[in-house]
């Protein structure tokens, strides 16, 4: 199961639109989905059920131990769950104040449905205390609604240290990208904006833009998402596409995947140092030591070269991936905080097209996980 996050301390930047229209055009992709309401105001809630007056169990009583993320979960559309939310969840930061291990509770309780759901999406408060924490390490992935406005790259990057701290100090990493969202594109301050924050983030943002549509809103206001309200519009046509560049970085089939392993509770590596690729049982074992590192990915062409879906789980200064290849020779690096280079372990090396080298693993028809 991937769990994202749909996070920033902004409000008013389409965080909770994002939530509930990616989770539905996820579901209609067939996948099996569960939105996780922790917003007190309950708005993705609201606009995924309005008119029901009360919401029952509720992620309150999830995060209190009180029911289980099962129990709570209701079906609102096919493929797609919800976990809703109301006022009583501004009180659980309260009530939980130096309770042990508190930050860990919606991760514990996103892993016992691990089996149950492809996709859980996690609406946070426009804030950062508990509940934003606790949703930063259930989820090893998050996505980051910026407007593009004149203080839209100071805050995300202060959100970004955030996660950084969440980092540190768990030492449980989350790749975070941005997603740019309110988009008019007719001014030309807008398109700089844009293109500043590509600059400045690099790989670590969307391709999709979402425009500015007046049906979004009136979609929420009726309780539905958009693809259930209109499809003729921008917002139709760019949460589709978001989705659909999502899935695109999927693992591939068999994988184990950052994601995955998080879900699972995996805490350890498959090898104990890094080293040139293990075949294994399950697939081929990339391993580097990279003990500085924020973010490490692989890419080859078994993967089109695309960074996303590449990314790593590591285990102290051990960064590492199982990948399924089929019997063959293939050409990859690795991408350490956005800086591509060959595998340091490995003797097996070809010059690329650029000038620079590619490092080469071979699989044998013995070896096909």
């Amino acid at each position: 199961m991937r769990a994202i996050a749909i996070v920033n301390q902004k409000g008013g930047c389409g965080k909770t639109i994002t939530a509930i229209n990616l989770s539905a055009f996820l579901a209609r992709e067939n996948r099996r989905v569960l939105l996780v309401d922790m917003d007190p105001q309950g708005h993705a809630t609201l606009g995924l059920q309005r008119g029901v007056a009360d919401p029952g169990l509720t992620t309150s009583d999830v995060l209190m131990r009180k029911v289980t993320l099962r129990e709570a979960a209701r079906s609102v559309r096919p493929g797609l769950d919800l976990a809703p939310a109301d006022i009583l969840l501004a009180a659980v930061p309260e009530v939980l104040a130096g309770v042990p291990g508190r930050e860990d509770r919606l991760a514990e309780a996103l892993r016992s449905v691990a089996d149950a759901y492809d996709y859980a999406i996690v609406d946070c408060p426009p804030n950062v205390g508990l509940l934003t924490f606790n949703a930063l390490i259930a989820c090893t992935e998050a996505i980051v609604p910026v407007e593009p406005s004149f203080f839209s790259l100071h805050g995300i990057g202060k959100l970004l240290e955030t996660i950084a701290v969440v980092a540190d100090k768990t030492g449980h990493d989350i790749a975070a990208r941005a997603l740019v969202t309110l988009y008019t594109g007719r001014a030309p301050f807008v398109r700089a904006v844009v293109d500043d924050i590509r600059k400045h983030l690099g790989g670590r943002s969307y391709e999709t833009v979402i425009r500015c549509s007046v049906k979004l809103a009136e979609a929420a206001s009726h309780g539905v998402p958009v693809a259930d309200y209109s499809r003729r519009c921008a917002g139709f046509a760019d949460y589709q596409a978001l989705a659909r560049e999502v899935l695109g970085q999927e693992p591939a089939d068999g994988a184990t995947s950052a994601v995955e392993a998080s879900a699972l509770g995996a805490r350890h590596a498959p090898v104990e140092r890094g080293s040139a690729p293990i075949s294994s049982g399950h697939g081929v074992i990339f391993s580097l030591e990279a003990p500085r590192a924020r973010r490490v990915h692989i890419a080859g062409d078994f993967n089109d070269w695309n960074v996303a879906g590449g990314e790593m789980e590591h285990s102290g200064p051990v960064w590492w991936k199982v990948l399924p290849l089929s019997p063959g020779r293939y050409h990859y690096r690795y991408v350490v905080d956005e800086v591509w280079q060959a595998d340091p372990l490995n003797p097996d090396a070809e010059a690329s097209p650029y000038g620079d080298l590619d490092s080469v693993v071979t699989v044998p028809p013995s070896d096909r996980g």
